[in-house]
């Protein structure tokens, strides 16, 4: 007989608490010990630390961390929590039918109240151990080292996956001899830049890949797919799931699973000042709109004598200058002041925005540009008369 011990994460207690009331939460424990449903449900107190799980009998077991966002809701009020060893299964919690099925489990539950979904407790993660459960680590990677992952939505990112335990297909003891490692998305907030709070924006891809044998599998080469009506400013997130199927009627759970962020490439506009306008003095009060900022960016102006030219370096506008290091994009607004030491002389001036990241080996890449002409040459035009 064995016993499991769960860490419980800071950040998922931090997340379930993010409405100001406090949060009650508990631990379920699923498995199926000799044809029987059999859930038992932990209490966790506090935001860190550990909790010993219920013994752990058959073939595997499902816990799932679940946290109540009402505090005047109690999930304990109709379970027996006297007998730390009792089996509870088919545990009615006043309304709410949720099916489990997992692991082979079929069961109705009912969370909640049927008037308020506020009642209903939040699934903040989840995990499958088992004796006869093949395992998996999922990784996603970018340029980008910042953890949790996240890339940008013209950037590739790489998968790995190493996958051990897997029972050989010839095997007449049989067990689980397939991976399939599907991937999923959930789109974000244009502006809260975080999963939309009912669930809309979210789904699966219909592509997934099966694995038949044991070993470590790499692709380097993965772009983002989330459906953005423009793919450059597609925001949300992509995770890689990997599932096992527990029995022929083909129900499936997660064995490891890996998400990446992706966020939108940016973009800039000029303001008070118009391309390809002549000029009879230093353009003033302009300035440029930016948004979408990469997380990890320096970005900035820079003007040159000359028509535009890709990769060319010019004098940097240092009111301009905006740095970040931050876990989502930023926008700003930033004045371009320009004075006699931005010039050469009259002629044809180009004022490029540049932006550095990790991407591109963390060299400038053009965000946007205009050209203008400033001619401050007086002219006098006159006529001379004389009189005989």
């Amino acid at each position: 007989m064995k016993r499991a011990e769960l860490l419980i994460p800071l950040f998922a207690m931090v997340a379930a608490a993010a409405t100001p009331v406090e949060a009650v939460d508990f631990i379920r424990q699923i498995q199926l010990i000799d044809g029987k449903t059999i859930v038992y449900d932990i209490p966790v107190s506090g935001t860190s630390g550990s909790v010993i799980s219920k013994p752990l009998e058959g073939d595997g077991a499902v816990f799932q961390l679940y946290a109540f966002e009402n505090e005047n809701y109690s999930p304990w009020s109709l379970l027996d929590l006297n007998a730390g060893s009792d089996v509870h299964a088919n545990v009615s919690l006043d309304s709410h039918l949720v099916d489990l099925d997992l692991l082979g489990i079929d069961v109705d539950l009912y969370l909640g109240s049927p008037d308020d979904d506020q009642e209903l407790p939040r699934l903040i993660d989840e995990k499958t151990v088992g004796t006869h459960l093949p395992r998996t680590v999922v990784t996603l990677s970018s340029v980008d080292s910042y953890r949790p992952a996240r890339t940008r939505a013209d950037q590739l990112f790489a998968l790995s996956i190493g996958i051990r335990g897997l029972a050989d297909p010839a095997d007449p003891q049989g067990g689980i001899s397939a991976v399939d490692l599907d991937r999923a998305f959930k789109l974000y907030h244009p502006d809260l830049h975080v999963p939309y709070p009912n669930g809309a924006g979210q789904g699966s891809y219909e592509e997934s890949i099966r694995f038949r044998r044991n070993g470590d599998f790499n692709d380097p080469e993965i772009f983002a797919m989330l459906p953005a009506a423009r793919p450059t400013k597609a925001i949300g997130e992509e995770t890689f799931t990997a599932r096992v199927a527990l029995d022929s009627s083909g129900r499936q759970v997660s064995i490891g699973s890996a998400t990446i962020q992706i966020w939108p490439v940016c973009d800039a506009s000029f303001e008070e000042i118009v391309a390809d306008k002549r000029y009879t003095g230093i353009p003033g009060g302009a300035r440029v709109v930016l948004g979408d900022l990469y997380p990890d960016s320096v970005t900035y102006a820079q003007i040159y004598k000359g028509d535009a030219e890709l990769g060319r370096v010019g004098r940097v506008i240092a009111s301009s200058v905006v740095s970040f290091n931050t876990y989502a994009p930023q926008n700003a607004v930033v004045p371009l002041v320009m004075g006699e030491e931005h010039f050469d002389g009259d002629g044809t001036y180009t004022i490029e925005i540049l932006t550095t990241t990790p991407f591109n080996d963390r060299k400038p890449e053009r965000v946007d540009h205009l050209s203008f002409e400033l001619d401050r040459t007086l002219q006098v035009r006159g006529m001379f008369a004389g009189a005989e």
